[in-house]
Order: structure tokens, then C-alpha cells, then sequence
């Protein structure tokens, strides 16, 4: 996996395969193992058709995390540097749950560079019940830090996110504990970084109008599917598909039926821009 200091701290990517540019941003709002999951479930798929990229944000995965940076423009400034690093002057453009206001916002900065949007599982940080869910997070977060220390604090907020896993899996549970906790702070600017996005994307939705497909799952109770019919709303022409029965994390959850639906759509693009 490539890195290097891109926009001022130091970014982990990897590039597969060749062709049009299609760029995956992950979700998560720090922390975490950042694209690992998108590279696993989803290189291969794309590799053969499309130059794949996707790259850890700042505190999440291989990157660092660095002392700041964490606002929004900045992230899409993140992006627009690694597109510069690889020579990239268009892409497809995916964002998944948190990486979704990165990759809206980036279209809207950039049209020009954007032949395509994909939101998935995501929303604009608008809404107030979705702002406050996290606003909720950040501060049980910060009450069990106090309470029980760091460790305890991530280990809390981890079984909070995944309530089966420290049973299911105790070997991944105590690995992105670990990780967790070395980019605590991170994670804590992250949240804050995103409670502060307000309607800044959402007054400039219409704007959006290059081809745009959202996809979200019904039973999706960390970003609900009224977030995604939201966008749908607002975004002019875009496409909007639900997955009966989904919960949150179409990428890594559904990754087949997400590869094709997605590889269906980019091949309806290039035949309309033919």
C-alpha cells in the first residue's frame, strides 16, 4: 500500500488495476481499519474494468493522525491532493457513510472532476436527529473516558457500534480496540469536525448534477433510509435504490450485490456519454 504526505500528514492508498479513475472513500469517523474492507471486498471487482483507488482518512487505518485537519473542506482538500499525486484529472467518486459528505462535498467544490457520484449509506449531517445521535456518541465518549479511562471508554463505544462481536470475534474485537485507542483523539475531532458541517451541504445539493445513484438499506439504524430518500429528494435526477432488509455498511456487507449494481450503473454512464 502506497503512502505519503499528501495535504500535511501522511496518507496510506492503494491503486488497482487500470482504466477510468473510481475512488472510494470509507466511512467511519476515525479509528477503525479505514479502506481495508473496500480494498478486500470490492479491488477485484473493479481492477479489471476501472483504476481503483481508496485511501485511508486522516486517524483511520494506515494514515496518521495528525493534530488537526479534520473539517470538512480540509478532507475534501485531502482528497483533491491524492487525485493530484496520481494525475487524476476526472473520477467516479463513491462515498460511504461518513466519506459521503467528503465525496458531496467534493462534487460540488469540483464538479469538473466528479463524471459520477455514489452515496451510499449516507446523509447530508443536516438532519437534527442524525447531528444529535452523534452529538450523543461524542458525549458517552467522553463521559466514559472520565469513568473508566481510555481503554475502557473505546471498548464501550466499540460494543455500542457492534454488540456481538467482542463474543463473536475477540481477536478482531481486541485488534480495533487497539486501534481505537491509539487514535482516540482523532476520533474525537473527527465527531466534532462533523457536528460542525450544519447545512453546508445540504443548501447546495440541487447544485449536484453530474449522474448520481444512493443506495441505502431499510433497516439501516445508524444512518435510517429516511436520510437516503432525503438525498434522493434534493439532488435533481438522481437514482435512488433501497435493499430490503440491509442494515448499515453496504460495502462490506453486500459486497457482491453492491459490485454489480454499481458496475451495472458506471457501464450506463459510459454508454450515455458515448
Amino acid at each position: 500500500m502506497p503512502e505519503g504526505t499528501i495535504n500535511g500528514y501522511l496518507m496510506h492508498y492503494e491503486i488497482h488495476g487500470d482504466g477510468q479513475p473510481l475512488v472510494m472513500i470509507h466511512g467511519g469517523l476515525g479509528g477503525g481499519e479505514g479502506s481495508l474492507s473496500m480494498s478486500e471486498h470490492h479491488a477485484e471487482t473493479f481492477s479489471g474494468d476501472y483504476r481503483f483507488i481508496c485511501y485511508d482518512r486522516r486517524a483511520a487505518g494506515k494514515s496518521e493522525t495528525p493534530a488537526g485537519g479534520y473539517d470538512l473542506p480540509n478532507q475534501v482538500q485531502d482528497l483533491r491532493a491524492l487525485l493530484e499525486r496520481l494525475d487524476v484529472t476526472h473520477a467516479h467518486v463513491l462515498g460511504s457513510s461518513a466519506g459521503g459528505p467528503i465525496a458531496m462535498s467534493f462534487a460540488l467544490d469540483y464538479p469538473e472532476m466528479v463524471d459520477s457520484l455514489l452515496l451510499i449509506n449516507t446523509m447530508s449531517y443536516d438532519s437534527h436527529d442524525e447531528r444529535q445521535a452523534r452529538q450523543n456518541e461524542l458525549d458517552n465518549l467522553l463521559a466514559n473516558e472520565a469513568a473508566l479511562g481510555r481503554t475502557g471508554a473505546v471498548e464501550k463505544a466499540l460494543e455500542a457500534r457492534q454488540p456481538t462481536l467482542r463474543q463473536d470475534d475477540p481477536a478482531q474485537f481486541s485488534k480495533l480496540a487497539q486501534i481505537n485507542l491509539e487514535r482516540f483523539d482523532g476520533i474525537i475531532l473527527s465527531i466534532r469536525a462533523y457536528l460542525d458541517i450544519g447545512d453546508s451541504i445540504e443548501s447546495r445539493l440541487a447544485e449536484i448534477t453530474m449522474p448520481t445513484m444512493i443506495v441505502h438499506g431499510d433497516a439501516d439504524t445508524t444512518i435510517p433510509v429516511g436520510c437516503g430518500i432525503h438525498l434522493h429528494e434534493l439532488i435533481p435526477h438522481s437514482e435512488f435504490h433501497i435493499f430490503p432488509g440491509a442494515i448499515h455498511g453496504l460495502m462490506a456487507n453486500e459486497p457482491r450485490r453492491m459490485g454489480n449494481m454499481i458496475t451495472e450503473y458506471l457501464d450506463e454512464i459510459i454508454v450515455r456519454q458515448s
